[in-house]
């Protein structure tokens, strides 16, 4: 799959007509080799001259990639590389390919001041959202009339998937973000004829028959059917096979939280009833995000979800008086606790810590003491992860048993966007990738929401009470 950062069609020259073409063409070629062959021959042409950047997240990768196949197949052009420098050079000495990789991720910082017309970043999704991101810093031109171009080349699934998934597929910008400046091409493995050429020339068929008489259903079928590779995909595990054989970006939405169903756990919000529990959480933080959630729990042991606070580069300050605000009866969350405040508040341990490295401010007060006076006491959370997932995930459905856990629509987007792209620890898969650890995987919503569950976590309940979610709804499920 491609995704191109372009600009609008009026503005595209001889040049940026030729890059599109290009681009097009690695829909049915290896995506590799074709924008080796754009970077290579738009860097040589006298007319163009454009420098560009193939990135790759590891170096080993990158060699074998990109570095070895172009000594394989163009042994002339690689007589103008240099392996210290990994820059190919053309004939008259200037620069017009640099080969780059980020094994750390603050390896990303050595491409600053650089400049480059064209940046290819393959399997986008193995890099980081920041290396990503500090990459743009280095895609600017000097070339009057030509728009500099990012183009990443990705799968689903990786450390950048959720990042990805919401600028590509969802189209979610934030205010920073240019919608018109991100574009997505579709391209699923029947479109690349290479893994079906063996086969083909067996069989007496054309290029020109697969492309321009087969339809996508007939160039599909020959594929899946014939082609090794199409093969060795089917062979994976259900998830992903359907990612890497027919491009499902959703196939990784949730993977930890596999039994979670959207469309029967996510209802219209109500106002909770005055006796049931309710129970606030936090996941402090002032360059990561602060996450603050409250949590309803009715007398049949059903969960719900009312709403997300979820800021970053706020002081603790600002994140006590705009949680405060939320919880003034008069507001629209307020309202829905029905003028009430959560009977408890629990946070992680680094809300206590004073000038410590785990500590969110260097100062003798501590985030909860921040908190305190803002009339909001914050208790420790029970910690114990693999207990903590396992008891929210308990109350999602499964076969012969209905949900236990509901989130109210249009106030939980953010815990919604981390239950939907965290994925397990394929060494500990009863804890999530990176198990806390990794900043750059989203989980402060997710932390906070399991201390939450945790505080008044049970089991099952057979007390039965007048104020349930049935006299809100005859199912809740199907709100």
């Amino acid at each position: 799959m491609s995704a191109t950062k372009t600009a609008s069609a009026e503005r595209i020259d001889n040049g940026q007509q030729l890059f599109m073409d290009w681009i097009w063409r690695s829909t049915r070629w290896s995506k590799k080799s074709c924008y080796k062959g754009i970077a290579v021959l738009l860097g040589l042409s006298p007319e163009f001259a454009y420098k560009s950047l193939i990135f790759r997240r590891y170096s080993k990768e990158l060699l074998k990639n990109h570095i070895l196949p172009l000594y394989e197949n163009h042994p002339k052009i690689m007589e103008h590389y240099n392996k210290s420098e990994k820059i190919l050079y053309a004939p008259d000495g200037t620069p017009i390919v640099q080969f780059g990789y980020a094994d750390s991720e603050s390896d990303i910082y050595s491409f600053q001041g650089f400049e480059f017309d064209l940046v290819f970043i393959d399997e986008a999704s193995h890099c980081t959202p920041h290396q990503i991101q500090f990459l743009k810093t280095s895609n600017r031109s000097v070339k009057p009339g030509f728009t500099p171009k990012m183009i990443l080349t990705m799968n689903p699934g990786g450390v950048s998937h959720s990042y990805l998934k919401r600028l590509f597929i969802d189209r979610k910008f934030e205010k920073h973000e240019d919608p018109s400046q991100f574009h997505f091409i579709q391209s699923y493995l029947w479109d690349n004829i290479f893994w079906s050429l063996k086969h083909l020339k067996k069989d007496g068929i054309s290029a020109d028959t697969y492309y321009n008489k087969w339809n996508e259903e007939q160039r599909r079928e020959y594929c899946i059917n014939k082609s090794t590779y199409a093969a060795n995909l089917k062979s994976l595990p259900n998830e992903l096979r359907l990612a890497y054989l027919y491009g499902d970006w959703e196939v990784f939405g949730g993977m930890f939280f596999k039994n979670f169903d959207r469309l029967q756990q996510v209802i219209p919000p109500f106002t909770i009833p005055h006796d049931w529990t309710l129970t606030g959480s936090i996941d402090p933080g002032f360059s990561s995000p602060c996450s603050f959630g409250v949590t309803a729990r009715d007398h049949n042991g059903i969960y719900y979800r009312v709403f997300t606070y979820y800021e970053k580069q706020r002081t603790p300050v600002d994140h006590a008086r705009a949680i405060s605000e939320m919880l003034k009866p008069d507001s629209i969350t307020g309202k829905l606790l029905g003028g009430r405040k959560p009977s408890v508040i629990v946070s992680g341990t680094d809300a206590f810590a004073k000038k410590e490295r785990f500590s969110v401010i260097a100062h003798e007060n501590t985030f909860a003491d921040v908190f305190e006076v803002e009339g909001l006491f914050l208790s420790p959370a029970y910690n114990s992860r693999k207990t903590g997932w396992w008891g929210w995930k308990s109350l999602f459905p499964a076969e012969g048993k209905s949900p236990r856990y509901f989130i109210f629509d249009g106030l939980n987007e953010p815990l919604l966007a981390e239950m939907m792209s965290v994925t397990y620890d394929a060494k500990d898969p009863e804890d999530i990738k990176g198990k806390g650890n990794d900043p750059s995987i989203s989980d402060h919503a997710l932390d906070e929401q399991r201390y939450g569950i945790m505080a008044m976590f049970k089991p099952e309940s057979k007390v039965e009470s007048p104020s349930t979610a049935r006299e809100i709804s005859d199912d809740p499920a199907n709100f």
